[in-house]
């Protein structure tokens, strides 16, 4: 099966055919990610041995006078290895939305192990007219945002699906698919979990609350 799929997507001609083949040629995703968290760790090192410095836009120097240089420094350092492991319970306690975020992903991963998301999004974009695929799709993944990561592990993947079902190229409808989930991310037509995980972001960040404490903030404001 594995040949017969390469085989496939080898056949396919013009610009999305490109992509396809480019794409299966790098690593998993994981794998990129670590390898950019050791470049960027070589980076400071190298900066950091080579003296690097810069100019701090905005702050002001309190000996000279001048723009606050600022030196690069090794992610390898002792003092950076020690402010990991010291400051990061205190950099989880106190993020203010954590209580949000255990209360509404307890919810949202009983809901997705249950099988709620998925069955509710694949019903909505199966029973789409061929004719309105793509705006069914691209809709249904703005709203499939409700469901985290739910939107991304089942509606992508079933778009191409349906896709190729219908004659056209998968990854046009994994594109479409996609586009919904991330650029209409938390553009949704009521508040969704999101929502929730942010709203002791804003809460804080609002600069009503430093002229009036008593204020709060309403969820549908975010």
């Amino acid at each position: 099966m594995t040949t017969a799929t390469a085989t496939a997507s080898d056949t396919q001609k013009g610009i999305l055919g490109w992509i396809e083949r480019t794409g299966n040629r790098l690593p998993d995703p994981v794998f990129i990610f670590f390898y950019l968290i050791i470049a960027l760790v070589a980076i400071s090192v190298i900066c950091a041995m080579a003296g690097v410095s810069a100019f701090h836009p905005t702050e002001v120097d309190g000996e000279t006078g001048g723009a606050l240089q600022i030196n690069a420094v090794s992610l390898l350092s002792p003092e950076n290895i020690q402010r990991l492991w010291v400051e990061m319970p205190t950099t989880f306690t106190h993020f203010h939305p954590l209580g949000y975020v255990l209360v509404v992903m307890l919810g949202a991963g009983v809901a997705e192990r249950s099988g709620f998301f998925a069955a509710g999004m694949s019903k909505a974009v199966k029973a789409a007219p061929t004719a309105l695929l793509t705006p069914v799709v691209a809709l249904v993944a703005m709203l499939g945002n409700h469901a985290a990561d739910a939107g991304y592990v089942v509606l992508i993947p079933l778009a191409g699906i349906l896709f190729a079902a219908a004659g056209r190229h998968p990854l046009a409808g994994i594109a479409a698919a996609f586009a919904g989930v991330s650029g209409g991310f938390s553009a949704n037509i009521s508040p969704g979990q999101l929502d929730a995980l942010l709203f002791g972001i804003t809460e804080e960040a609002v600069a009503a609350s430093a002229l009036d404490p008593s204020w709060t903030a309403n969820i549908a404001g975010n």
